[in-house]
């Protein structure tokens, strides 16, 4: 097994939801269009169909060929941790394999991800850290009650098929724990 893997965020998969943005934000631009439509049904279903669709389209489209472009993964897989890519901040988060107990596929909506499934030190540790903000803590209260984990990864839009990439990650826990 490798030390290193890298797993990168799929340039068709994107474009494709690229473009069902574009469409929805064609269709906000007809409502706006459209004289026989009500003002408040011009606003919401139409500029704020332009903004959100048009704006989120444009976004994912952008972001997407620059990380394609610069060669940026997604998912960094090492033998004691997985480093996940941070769009807005431009770094790595950092998720050590031996805070963590195991890593698990869920589906929601149709959308896949990896809940990662900490050690309760780690989530008490990070619950009760001042480097945590209010909201953080409170997010990660949110994904607990939703999903029963403060984290995931989303993997629906992956190179790699989501199932592989958990059973990796889980393989290496128990390759890291075996260490000890």
């Amino acid at each position: 097994m490798g030390t290193e893997i890298k797993i990168y965020q799929s340039l068709w998969k994107n474009l494709l939801l690229v473009i069902c943005c574009m469409i929805f934000a064609i269709g906000a631009i007809f409502i706006i269009a459209d004289d026989s439509c009500k003002i408040m049904t011009k606003v919401c279903g139409g500029w704020l169909g332009v903004i959100f669709f048009g704006g989120g389209g444009l976004f994912i489209c952008v972001t997407t060929f620059y990380n394609s472009i610069r060669h940026i993964p997604y998912l960094i897989l090492y033998k004691d941790r997985v480093e996940i890519y941070v769009q807005f901040k431009g770094t790595y988060k950092v998720v050590k394999f031996e805070d963590v107990k195991f890593f698990r596929l869920i589906k929601m909506h149709h959308v896949k991800y990896i809940a990662i499934e900490y050690k309760t030190k780690y989530i008490s540790q990070k619950m009760e850290s001042p480097e945590t903000s209010n909201f953080i803590k409170k997010l990660m209260v949110f994904n607990l009650q939703l999903i029963g984990s403060i984290e995931a990864i989303l993997v629906s839009n992956l190179t790699m098929r989501g199932n592989e990439i958990c059973d990796m990650l889980n393989e290496r826990i128990k390759n890291e724990s075996r260490l000890f």
